[in-house]
């Protein structure tokens, strides 16, 4: 084979993989726009929580206050780490949907539900999921295992 088949051969894996993984990068960036807006919603929930007063004891306040600050950080830099397709970030981003729909279902159902809030917790958290387990992100884990 000649050095100029050779090289166009190159040229043609990367143009498809460019193409593979330019669509790949559209699912990390739309994850991590996602999982972003859900670390917003945790910091304002936490603001409304202590603007209105819904916190009873000073004790329960800094708890609260430090488990959603800390939570909210978490799943920042989940988004963050998300846009370069990191395979923790990804794992990461999975376990805060699933305890997210947890807490959509009980939004819908539970004491004090609020339609909005399921419906935004169920909409982000399945949109997530699916683009986690979307077939280039599958083919990129799988990559990363071998």
């Amino acid at each position: 084979m000649s050095q100029q088949q050779q090289n166009e051969g190159a040229d043609e894996r990367a143009g498809q993989h460019s193409d593979g993984g330019r669509r790949l990068q559209q699912i990390w960036n739309i994850s991590a726009v996602i999982v972003a807006v859900e670390a917003v919603a945790v910091l304002a929930f936490l603001v409304n929580a202590l603007v209105l007063g819904q916190f009873r004891s000073v004790a329960a306040d800094l708890t609260l206050v430090a488990l959603f600050a800390a939570s909210a950080v978490w799943v920042g830099y989940t988004a963050f780490r998300l846009r370069k397709g990191l395979r923790w970030a990804r794992s990461s981003a999975i376990f805060w949907q699933t305890a997210q729909l947890f807490i959509a279902s009980q939004s819908f159902t539970g004491r004090g539900g609020n339609l909005f809030i399921g419906a935004f917790l169920a909409v982000t958290g399945v949109a997530v999921l699916a683009l986690m387990f979307s077939k280039p992100v599958l083919k990129h884990a799988k990559e990363q295992v071998l």
